[in-house]
């Protein structure tokens, strides 16, 4: 056993399985030929991402046992070198089973690596479970031991002595019933053996604080149960499959309560990657019966709860490009198109497509309403049997076979007695178009919400690439910090300009206006530590926009808790405003179990690019959420308008006319305060070691930092990550994989990166500083430590926050200017050179 394992160190990962040592290969097929079929060589077949083996030929394998000195597995893995499979892929298929005693050899020693570390808890005494997570990477497998530490009884002496924690030996320590008696601090040894050569490795200190339940309970029932935020156990993988197969992801989290998923694709949008959510893909498990080449991508599942949230790991479905001869002369045309058509509500209708192909492969569909697939959809009729109002949109049917994939034409279905936009022969215009979203979350005194940030981030990118506004996003903003971002979006805003303000987050009404609250505010919702919606309305209205639409996902409450009488505030009726509620006067907004966004928002985001007046826009988010059987019977959204002309937030762009060069500046000043310096940003080290920075912004006051190592140099390993950052600043770290570009030899590379996400961008003074760290082993085994400044001068919103005038001069200003339109009111210190 000891030889073989010193073997497994020098094997090259490349060799071929068959031309492993014949003692290897015969280990490998003792352990594989047991019952179980988790741990067996069935289980070996089942673990290769591509369906190679049919059932005739797995039943030859199976026979091989009735042959003198013959074994299933050794016929098995001599097959597969034969194939081209080398020990690298055999050591990936084992990892799967995760069948640690074959891996022993032919994998070699990986040193053990903290992934995850246990967070502290407080929860209330009597509670019936808290938990403790950590996570290890390593090989053989990391073990688990948990301790827990005890202070000296005598004061001179400050020591502290741990003791070990019986039978807690996995990676997740739950303590059920919390007492009293269970508060104290916690670490995990984390641990195993490798040719009998012990290595450990112990996490940080994670406490665990028991509060006093006091005497008089709260109603709430949730405030007696336990909570944890989701914590995943089992990342999904990449898979290769055959165009028209079935594929599967699997993401397991633990939590309480217990958490909600949901499969995201990754998909470029304005020049970067974003998630966007894959409807019905809301398990643990991602299915999908039937892939098709333009299901090739990146892919991640978002896993959440009341607590909180987290991101899996991004993986790749990969499609096999082995095209046969004949499939590379294929071809596939649309011989019928579906038809556009406007119906009656209640009318059965369908659209109809049909394909031909040159070849001899079958021939799928898919059909998809406003760029979303529609689950089931897949023949070439999409039969309504009577069309509701929300059937309404854009449908589009996708061909394929194994080798070829085309789209039909877009097809509208319109309802009628739908109005439309303007009288005849009138097209409304903007001279601009400016949002400012803003998304609350994570409360100081109030109960945390869930929906905000995927609110914010979708509605914005709808908002950015369809609907042509320039877009402001922020997430968990304090009272001055809204104050600053309303000042400054406003200041933005000019003669004919769109404006659009979005808030998700805590709200309330007091003495008939309605008021967003800040991340930190006080309990009660003191009118003076709140934003007055009528205020923002009356700042917009005061750069004589010609559309104001302020949408608010927030609660409509009464709430007079105010020291004094609050300032009564009444904009101005120009007949250029819209109001959408998520609720109704003195009632609430609701986030639902199950669904990642607000209930409001959620329908606002599909009908926010229809080509209507923008009023009808919120009449038809009303209707949709009465139809909703979560929601029609406790949510009530409300519109508030004074709109007398048909604009539409789909309105296109003119500028010309007196307002080009106004126009010029805003969108000058909008690109500072959304840049980043170009990317990947190279550090050389000694020894020939290569860093990479990926820079990449989430909102416009969080940025993505991915860390990876491009070249080891003469090290035998490198890991490199930020530290020391600039003070001020939400840090959150994970472990991803990052897609790298080579321009020079035409090819991607996905590598292991360390993701770094920093929040609060506007709370930055000077430039955002971190240190790049590299540890080194030597390939003689010494362990070096390099490190290097990195500083990104002033990261998106920063700049901004850090001007004190950041205002738009109006066109008169400009030398150049034809047409002022904008009175005398301009103040020249206010013009930021």
């Amino acid at each position: 056993m000891h030889n073989l394992n010193k073997m497994a160190q020098n094997l090259d990962p490349n060799t071929a399985i068959y031309e492993l040592p014949y003692v290897i290969l015969h280990e490998l097929s003792r352990l594989l030929d047991g019952t179980s079929t988790q741990t067996n060589w069935r289980g070996l077949i089942a673990a290769i991402p591509e369906q190679i083996y049919d059932d005739i030929t797995i039943e030859h394998f199976s026979l091989e046992i009735q042959r003198y000195g013959k074994s299933p597995s050794m016929a098995l893995l001599r097959d597969l070198g034969n194939r081209g499979r080398t020990v690298k892929q055999l050591i990936s298929y084992l990892d799967k089973m995760h069948h640690e005693r074959a891996l022993m050899k032919i994998k070699p020693h990986e040193k053990l690596r903290i992934t995850q570390q246990p967070r502290s808890v407080a929860i209330k005494a009597g509670s019936e479970t808290a938990m403790l997570v950590c996570n290890a990477k390593g090989f053989p497998y990391p073990r688990y031991q948990w301790f827990k530490a005890f202070a000296t009884d005598e004061p001179e002496r400050k020591e502290v002595s741990y003791e070990e924690v019986k039978n807690e030996t996995d990676r997740i320590f739950k303590i059920s019933p919390v007492t009293e008696e269970s508060a104290g601090a916690y670490c995990c040894q984390i641990y195993h053996n490798f040719n009998r050569e012990p290595e450990q490795v112990f996490t940080e200190w994670a406490y665990l604080q028991v509060l006093e339940v006091p005497e008089e309970r709260s109603n709430n029932p949730l405030n007696d149960q336990p909570s944890e935020k989701p914590v995943i156990i089992k990342q999904p993988s990449s898979v290769s499959v055959q165009s028209g197969r079935s594929v599967k992801l699997e993401c397991k989290a633990t939590g309480c309560p217990a958490p909600k998923y949901q499969w995201h694709k990754m998909a470029k949008a304005s020049g970067k990657l974003e998630p966007y959510p894959l409807k019905d893909q809301t398990s643990s498990e991602f299915y999908w019966a039937q892939v098709n080449p333009d299901d090739k991508g990146q892919y991640c599942c978002l896993v959440y709860n009341d607590v909180g949230r987290e991101w899996s790991c991004t993986v790749e479905i990969l499609i096999d490009s082995q095209v046969s001869a004949q499939g590379a002369k294929e071809t596939i045309d649309i011989v019928r198109h579906p038809q556009s058509m406007v119906c009656s509500i209640g009318e059965a209708v369908t659209l109809a497509c049909s394909g031909s192909a040159s070849g001899q492969s079958a021939l799928l569909y898919q059909w998809f309403k406003d760029q979303q697939e529609i689950p089931g959809s897949t023949s070439p009729e999409l039969i309504f049997n009577a069309v509701k109002p929300e059937d309404r949109g854009k449908y589009q049917c996708r061909v394929s076979n194994t080798f070829i994939t085309v789209w039909s034409n877009h097809a509208t279905i319109d309802m009628q007695g739908v109005p439309r936009p303007g009288p005849a022969g009138r097209q409304f215009h903007a001279t601009d178009k400016v949002a400012l979203l803003i998304g609350n979350q994570d409360y100081r005194s109030a109960q945390q919400l869930n929906a905000p940030e995927l609110d914010v981030g979708r509605l914005s990118n709808i908002l950015f690439s369809q609907c042509g506004f320039k877009t402001v996003t922020l997430l968990n903003l304090t009272l001055e910090e809204m104050q600053f971002a309303m000042k400054a979006f406003c200041e933005l805003l000019n003669n004919g300009v769109y404006g659009l303000f979005y808030f998700s987050g805590h709200g309330f009404e007091s003495d008939g206006q309605s008021y967003l609250v800040p991340v930190d505010a006080g309990s009660g919702y003191s009118t003076d530590e709140c934003v007055c919606a009528q205020q923002v309305l009356d700042l917009m209205q005061s750069r004589d926009t010609a559309l104001n639409v302020l949408l608010l996902d927030i609660c409509r409450k009464n709430n007079d808790y105010s020291p004094h009488a609050s300032k009564k505030y009444t904009p101005q009726v120009k007949g250029n405003t819209v109001f959408g509620y998520a609720a109704q006067h003195n009632s609430q907004a609701y986030e639902v179990k199950g669904k990642p966004y607000g209930i409001f928002t959620e329908y606002l985001i599909k009908r926010i690019t229809q080509h209507i007046k923008v009023s009808l826009v919120i009449e038809d988010v009303i209707e949709d959420v009465s139809q909703d059987e979560d929601a029609k019977d406790f949510q009530f959204p409300a519109l508030s308008s004074d709109l007398r002309e048909s604009r539409s937030i789909m309105d296109p762009i003119q500028f010309r006319g007196g307002h080009t060069m106004e126009y010029c500046h805003r969108t000058q000043l909008w690109t500072e305060a959304h840049e980043l310096p170009e990317s990947p940003i190279w550090k050389q080290f000694s020894y020939g070691v290569r860093v990479g920075i990926q820079l990449s912004a989430r909102f416009s006051n969080i940025i993505d930092i991915d860390v990876f190592v491009a070249d080891c140099g003469a090290m035998e390993s490198c890991t490199a990550q930020l530290e020391e950052f600039s003070t001020r600043l939400d840090i959150r770290v994970d472990d991803t994989f990052l897609n790298l570009f080579n321009p020079d030899e035409q090819k991607s590379y996905k590598v292991p990166a360390r993701k770094t996400n920093i929040r609060h961008l506007q709370r930055l003074q000077g430039d955002l500083t971190a240190t790049l760290c590299v540890k080194c082993r030597t390939r003689d085994g010494k362990l070096l430590s390099m490190k290097q400044q990195l500083v990104i001068e002033k990261p998106l919103v920063a700049k901004l926050w850090q001007t004190k005038h950041y205002a738009l001069p109006s066109e008169e200003c400009f030398p150049d200017s034809t047409n002022g339109s904008y009175g005398d009111d301009f103040d020249s210190s206010m013009y930021k050179e």
